[in-house]
């Protein structure tokens, strides 16, 4: 399996409009570092590479430097997908960091932020990424944006970040750039642009759709903060537990019935669970044929 996404902590500073975080109510949880470990024990050897987040802003964890720790000593490359905002206090320990692969930035985010303090969390990004690009050149950066130009809020932004990119790198870009199969656009080095259409987050109550496939449980899965593992990143709420970690082994989990049940029926085109019958992600591939 390619990726795992690890839900390190559900706990976020920001509440954006388009993120399910922001709509929870109880308190959120975090996954402590021994559980960190005991799911990474679990991966190890049956996953390229980790992702640690579903839900939440993982520097918000409060043993963050224990985290990259453990990762480093398992040697599985983490990519981090991060708003930015602690990135200037956490930048000399991710700057150390040997087992960072990938760094996304959602700066589509700030555009609901007071413009003042976008800005200075744009520049925060800006200037980290200038000092990565000097002592790891080899790790990608992506500044994340919608491409959505009937949201003025998202096409006033993403005009911003452009003139900003642009100044810093001193590389000219423009928005007419974006293509659904070109969606990263070059920057300098390894540091990209990468826009994508907006989706929708499931929540059951889309209509169904029983045709689609997915990387869920084929290519990705998700560990929730508590140790559930579900089969995609989209699944926060936990609608299709496959098993528990440390309870389960990695092969109980992906070598058991229901998750075979959907590694075939994503092969055969179908889809067998209503979760991701209501899933938009799985709507993309609707009209899809041959998928591997």
């Amino acid at each position: 399996m390619k990726y795992a996404y690890i839900e390190i902590t559900e706990r976020c500073n920001f509440c954006c409009p388009f993120c399910p975080s922001a709509t929870l109510q109880n308190s959120r949880g975090e996954m402590s570092a021994e559980l960190f470990q005991n799911v990474l024990q679990k991966l190890s050897g049956n996953v390229e590479e980790i992702f640690l987040h579903v839900l939440g802003e993982p520097l918000l964890h409060s043993e963050f430097p224990r985290i990259l720790q453990i990762a480093e000593s398992f040697q599985i490359p983490v990519n981090l997908t991060t708003n930015g905002s602690l990135i200037a206090k956490n930048s000399p320990l991710i700057l150390r960091s040997k087992i960072i692969r990938q760094i996304n930035f959602s700066t589509h985010a700030y555009a609901y932020l007071p413009r003042e303090k976008a800005l200075e969390i744009l520049q925060q990004t800006l200037d980290f990424t200038d000092a990565l690009s000097n002592t790891h050149p080899e790790v990608y950066v992506n500044f994340r944006l919608w491409n959505d130009h009937s949201d003025a809020i998202s096409r006033d932004w993403n005009s911003i970040v452009l003139q900003k990119l642009t100044e810093y790198f001193h590389v000219p870009l423009c928005d007419s750039e974006f293509s659904v199969r070109r969606k990263s656009t070059p920057i300098c080095g390894r540091i990209y642009i990468h826009r994508d259409s907006r989706f929708e987050w499931p929540n059951g109550k889309a209509e169904e759709n029983e045709n689609g496939t997915c990387h869920g449980v084929k290519d990705q899965c998700a560990i929730l903060f508590d140790g559930r593992v579900v089969p995609c990143c989209l699944d926060y709420r936990g609608q299709i537990v496959l098993g528990k970690f440390p309870e389960n082994s990695f092969a109980e989990i992906f070598e058991g019935i229901r998750a075979t049940q959907m590694r075939n029926g994503f092969l055969q085109h179908k889809l067998t669970e209503t979760f991701c019958r209501r899933c938009a992600f799985a709507k993309r591939f609707a009209n899809t044929r041959n998928v591997k």
